[in-house]
């Protein structure tokens, strides 16, 4: 989209097979990361960022005396994307915008300081070093979002959570996400194979290891129900232990990283999609499910709750309910519905546009850089 406009971009990234192909005709820099896709430890995964970001901040000022850039883009929020960026934009004075993908903070009406930040970590069942380590990412990340030019959030949830912690309203501007239609429609729907499965981060705040005690729940009602696990992450060995070493073996697959056929195949040949994930800022994987025809349970967050609320074939849960969670997917696999919440479900995931959202960025990084030139002159 950015290319029909012709906007030159330059993308740095830690691989440069994971860049798009809608990117082709942009300048695309690989800046190799020593992170691996599933650390055996989150803090270790910590110390490699920070390797990376040394690495980045010394190559990366290169680039922005190599040409007139009229903005910085940090793709998101997390910490190596924010603190190479607000870095470059320190030292070369280019505007710089963040879009915001979430913050794991569940809470709009009091200010996430330090203990509480800590406090829901810890709740997360996060060990005291990873609680403090991401706590600590937090507070920085917070800080350089109210120095930023511009938040892009991609949810109402994620604007006010942003305006409660210091940004200023101002400066924070609600965008949205979208789901590749064309894409998902030109792979078929296999025979149903799975009963349920879950896209996304393996990590507790994800919901994985609540996800694992609702499946054995569903073993007790229905032996053979089958459960995919599609992803990677700081949790993935422990995750694949303890189904490993248990009777959940034979009832859970997990399948790890996927490309989009792969991917979009296992979501078609599962009746279900489980997500029980208690930190989001909008849910991607739960719109490309139902762009797939899947009905989906997830725990009632606010983000999930903002932004498909008003579907028939999401089912909403407590967080923790563990009960509830496996009887509610039990009873969509008992009523045998699935043509009737496919239909629902690909009708809403019509409303969700990456041609929207990136004509909506383009136009708020487009106001960035007027407001910037007329400061010049």
């Amino acid at each position: 989209m950015w290319s029909k406009k012709r906007i030159n971009v330059t993308i740095v990234d830690s691989n440069r097979k994971s860049v798009s192909k809608n990117y082709d005709g942009h300048k695309v820099i690989e800046m190799p990361s020593s992170v691996p896709s599933s650390a055996k430890h989150l803090f270790f995964s910590y110390v490699l960022w920070i390797l990376w970001i040394v690495k980045a901040c010394l190559r990366c000022p290169k680039l922005i005396k190599s040409d007139a850039y009229d903005a910085i883009l940090a793709p998101n929020n997390t910490l190596p994307n924010i603190v190479v960026a607000y870095f470059l934009h320190a030292v070369s004075n280019v505007p710089l915008c963040v879009v915001v993908h979430h913050m794991d903070f569940p809470y709009v009406t009091i200010r996430a300081e330090p203990a509480a930040i800590y406090a829901e970590y810890r709740d997360a069942r996060f060990s005291i070093p990873v609680a403090l380590a991401k706590t600590l990412a937090f507070v920085i990340v917070i800080a350089l979002l109210r120095r930023s030019d511009v938040c892009i959030a991609v949810s109402n949830y994620t604007a006010r959570l942003l305006q409660k912690n210091g940004v200023l309203p101002s400066k924070v501007h609600v965008s949205g996400n979208g789901v590749d239609i064309d894409l998902i429609e030109r792979f078929e729907a296999p025979e149903k194979q799975y009963d349920g499965i879950f896209v996304g981060r393996v990590s507790r705040e994800k919901g994985v290891f609540d996800l694992l005690e609702v499946w054995k729940h569903m073993i007790m009602n229905s032996p053979e129900s089958k459960l995919v696990i599609v992803g990677t992450g700081p949790d993935f060995l422990e995750l694949k232990r303890l189904t490993e070493s248990s009777y959940l073996a034979s009832h859970v697959i997990i399948r790890g990283s996927c490309n989009s056929s792969e991917l979009y195949s296992l979501m078609k040949a599962s009746r279900i999609f489980v997500f029980p994930s208690i930190f989001e800022g909008w849910g991607l994987a739960v719109a490309e499910a139902l762009a797939c025809g899947l009905p989906v349970v997830c725990y009632g967050i606010p983000a999930l709750r903002e932004i498909f609320g008003k579907c028939k074939s999401v089912f909403f849960i407590p967080i923790g309910d563990i009960q509830r969670f496996a009887a509610t997917v039990d009873k969509i696999l008992e009523e045998n519905r699935f043509h009737e919440l496919a239909v629902t479900s690909k009708e809403f995931a019509k409303v969700f546009s990456w041609e929207k959202v990136a004509l909506n960025d383009l136009q708020i990084i487009e106001t960035l850089s007027v407001q910037r030139l007329k400061k010049k002159t």
